[in-house]
């Protein structure tokens, strides 16, 4: 059986970047986070049985407030290793990282990237 299992818009506030200014006074980020998740057809009615949303947005902020990223694109595939390596249920994950406020000349609601990796990767 197989579940989604997603966070979306996680507000993160961390000091990722190239920028000084960006490492200096550090910026919003917006997460999304979808799994799929491998359940048995038994499974219990219970948080034990699936994966928790709010242990996900806890080890999101976690591995954002590690380190101080250049791209995103690492923080992105750092937090999707992560839930890899904690919840055995997610088969595998998508991790979208927003930057509203980028640093460019351009207007745009906000850029990001999305990373997805599996078990089978």
């Amino acid at each position: 059986m197989t579940d989604r299992v997603f966070v979306s818009n996680l507000r993160l506030h961390g000091h990722h970047g190239v920028m000084d200014a960006e490492k200096s006074l550090g910026q919003k980020f917006m997460v999304d986070i979808d799994c799929r998740v491998i359940r048995q057809a038994d499974a219990i009615d219970r948080l034990g049985g699936t994966v928790n949303y709010a242990d996900l947005c806890d080890l999101a902020a976690e591995v954002s407030a590690q380190d101080d990223f250049n791209l995103i694109e690492t923080l992105a595939h750092d937090i999707a290793a992560a839930i890899l390596s904690r919840f055995a249920m997610v088969h595998d994950v998508m991790v979208t990282v927003r930057k509203p406020s980028a640093p460019i000349r351009h207007i745009v609601d906000h850029v990001g990237v999305s990373v997805t990796r599996g078990r089978d990767d």
